[in-house]
């Protein structure tokens, strides 16, 4: 499975001059002002001549939102549509600064589809092109959707999602589909309903489910992972039942959640809701906690390191430590574990400096 990289800004600065009594004039071009940092003896505050900011990387994550007539269904003080709804337009203006969103509805209006066989089984292209701090859109576009009504042209949807990733030829290579949905696919790939529709939880495979199936292989091939949040209660989240086809689909689409023996990620209540799309975007960049130093620090030099310009301790169990693997020299690799590697991936911070040249703080003199 390809494992995303950082998200976020990393500045690796070079640190050349260290003193015990921190200038707070001191800052230098791409620098950062150390006036709020811990003040302690045993901690050596540093000035950087020099700060490289790499490039984050892309990450594009396209939101295929199920709109048919069971999402209409009660779910807290909403229905699964409108709490959704509710919850992702919070989530996109926070996380649109390192996540580049795109949404598509399924179904959409049958005109739209020429060639549609059965009413309600239209799956049109994205509404809204991914793109870089693209929130204010897709909450337009949230507010525009259509209410819940047909069916679940889940294949048809996953095909036009493939489809539109397919004109993308810029140099993003971390591209996901959100497949956020309450049950079954119910319509084939031919815009037909599924002639064998077991129930959730039967383990049954409907002709709709290997359509949808296919779809999430063509575009794992593709290197596109599709993650699937289940909404609502009520679908089979027994270990130990047969698998139904909402987990046919996350084992196939190279992110599956790995918390419970379903493979779906599931939002049963409006109050696991928030957290589980948190998880989702958050398991993204799951790499973010292991930082690589190029070039690394000269032998024997100190390295600190600092989230939000605050330093964390050097702690193997919760801070950070050096992380050799292979080849690599044993200075040449940061992991950041604990509490501060959770905020991290739950984009709590927005940047990481490794500073050479200071002393590094432990958790009393961290504090």
């Amino acid at each position: 499975m390809r494992v995303p990289v950082a998200l976020f800004v990393l500045v690796l600065a070079n640190a050349v001059a260290c003193a015990q009594n921190h200038d707070s004039s001191a800052q230098a071009d791409g620098g950062v002002n150390r006036t709020d940092a811990p003040q302690s003896s045993a901690i050596l505050e540093c000035t950087a001549d020099a700060a490289v900011k790499l490039n984050a990387s892309v990450v594009d994550v396209l939101i295929v939102f199920d709109g048919s007539e069971s999402m209409g269904v009660g779910f807290g003080s909403g229905t699964r549509y409108s709490v959704l709804a509710d919850v992702i337009s919070q989530l996109v203006d926070d996380y649109q600064g390192r996540i580049r969103f795109g949404f598509e509805q399924f179904p959409v209006a049958d005109a739209l589809c020429s060639d549609q066989t059965v009413t309600g089984c239209c799956a049109g292209r994205p509404v809204v092109e991914v793109a870089s701090d693209n929130g204010a859109a897709v909450q337009a576009a949230l507010k525009q959707m259509l209410p819940p009504a047909g069916s679940t042209p889940t294949a048809l949807a996953l095909r036009s999602a493939h489809d539109y990733y397919a004109r993308f030829t810029d140099e993003a290579t971390n591209r996901y589909v959100l497949l956020a949905t309450d049950g079954l696919p119910s319509c084939t790939l031919s815009g037909a309903l599924s002639s064998n529709q077991p129930d959730d939880g039967s383990g049954g495979v409907s002709d709709a489910c290997q359509d949808a199936v296919a779809q999430v292989q063509a575009l794992f091939r593709d290197s596109i992972d599709v993650l699937v949040l289940a909404v609502g209660a009520g679908l089979n989240d027994d270990p130990a039942g047969p698998p139904n086809c909402l987990d046919q689909l996350a084992r196939e689409g190279g992110m599956p959640q790995a918390t419970t023996g379903r493979k779906y990620y599931s939002a049963a209540s409006p109050e696991t809701l928030q957290l589980t799309l948190e998880q989702i975007f958050g398991g993204v960049e799951k790499t973010s906690c292991l930082l690589d130093l190029n070039p690394p620090p000269r032998p024997s030099e100190p390295v600190a390191v600092y989230v939000d310009d605050q330093q964390i301790p050097h702690n193997s169990d919760n801070g950070w430590d050096f992380d050799p693997e292979g080849d690599a020299a044993a200075t040449s690799r940061v992991r950041i574990v604990g509490q501060y590697c959770d905020r991290i991936e739950q984009f709590r911070y927005r940047t990481i400096e490794a500073r050479f040249g200071c002393s590094p703080c432990d958790e009393e003199t961290c504090r």
